[in-house]
């Protein structure tokens, strides 16, 4: 996808139904996939904001679809909390265009509006376990939320996006083409992975048995995609729903521990840094399992240090293709950055080898 030049962006933010005069339009640097502008408007002198993000057509190919998904799940969730107890959490309010649709294209590409939530903060980095607690339950709630939602109401965004087997042949394929001349070089994360095939089958063996049901996930539970208050340090709202669609619930539950208990950055090049922060784990168990609220599975209960593992070890598959690729789905800023991501998840991976004990202390709990 080109660049988005701030003219463009310009142009695009006025097909919205945003009231005032736009004041300022600023570039949002947050986020591997798309192109992303928060803008300011005043109107009798009191200013509002919003956020813009032209949507990457090359990894989202169904926009429609997407956007489909993105106003049943916005809905469906301010139907819940609209007769619930928790009055402090927010739902993502989409803007509509000056149509009355949910996303417009124009020559710079497809894009969207929603409210920006203001007084919220978003965090890469966890600063601690009340942190962590309060991210997983945020999670927790959403799943919980959702957990009547037709799974056949939601399209296939991308298709096989939760699938590890699918995962494995992509970086499969992405050996064998060594489109960008990079196979040699990697070596050692190729044996990594050879060795630990056994571990690709297991969630999808589970779904064919029925050992627990297929529902709708969020699916990029990073902690930087649950924003908290300001004043109270509480979550109140889970953002980025591009990949809510029908999965498995534990991808939610090892996605955010891969990104929130993970020692150092996801994309760190020093591996000596690189590992699982065991008191941050299990926070993030109590959080999931508190917001959940018993939605979960005894199995899916049971498979929970074990999804952490393999979504890890999944996404470690999706960079290190990626990087053979030649760099094509995930934004890039460095020579080697995919690398040095799989490189960390692999470890991550080893580390949680050496932790599996542990971490099944508390996952017994209702």
């Amino acid at each position: 996808m080109s660049v988005c030049s701030p003219e463009s962006a310009q142009d695009a933010v006025k097909y919205f139904a945003i009231e005032g005069d736009l004041r300022s339009l600023t570039p949002f640097h947050r986020g591997h996939i798309h192109d992303t502008y928060i803008s300011a408007w005043e109107t009798d002198g009191a200013i509002r904001r919003y956020l813009h993000q032209r949507l990457n057509r090359h990894v989202f190919q169904d926009i429609a679809g997407l956007m489909h998904n993105i106003e049943h799940v916005v809905a469906h969730l301010e139907r819940k909390l609209a007769n619930s107890d928790e009055p402090d959490f927010r739902v993502l309010r989409l803007i509509p265009t000056v149509d009355g649709d949910t996303w417009s294209a124009n020559e710079s590409g497809a894009w969207r509006t929603y409210e920006y939530i203001e007084n919220t903060i978003a965090h890469d980095a966890c600063e601690g376990t009340d942190e962590a607690y309060q991210a997983a339950r945020a999670f927790g709630r959403f799943q919980y939320h959702l957990r009547d939602l037709d799974v056949e109401a939601l399209h296939e965004t991308i298709p096989n996006f939760f699938s590890s087997p699918f995962r494995l042949r992509q970086l499969q394929e992405a050996i064998a083409q060594d489109k960008a001349d990079r196979v040699s070089e990697v070596e050692p994360e190729i044996r990594f992975v050879r060795e630990r095939l056994e571990m690709v089958d297991v969630i999808d063996d589970h779904l064919r048995k029925g050992s627990f049901p297929r529902r709708i996930v969020h699916g990029d539970t990073k902690l930087n995609n649950v924003l908290f208050d300001r004043d109270t340090g509480r979550a109140v709202s889970v953002v980025d729903l591009d990949t809510c669609m029908a999965g498995w619930t534990l991808y939610d539950f090892g996605d955010l521990v891969r990104f929130t208990a993970a020692s150092c950055a996801e994309d760190e090049p020093d591996l000596g840094r690189a590992g699982v922060n065991l008191d941050l784990y299990r926070a993030l168990v109590d959080g999931y399992l508190e917001g959940s609220d018993g939605t979960l599975t005894a199995v899916e209960r049971e498979l929970m240090p074990f999804a952490a593992r393999l979504v890890t070890f999944t996404l470690g598959l999706r960079f290190l293709a990626d990087h053979l690729a030649g760099d094509t789905y995930f934004k890039v800023a460095r020579d080697g950055h995919n690398l040095d991501r799989a490189r960390v998840q692999f470890r991550m991976v080893e580390r949680m080898e050496e932790l599996e004990s542990s971490m099944r202390v508390g996952t017994e709990r209702l």
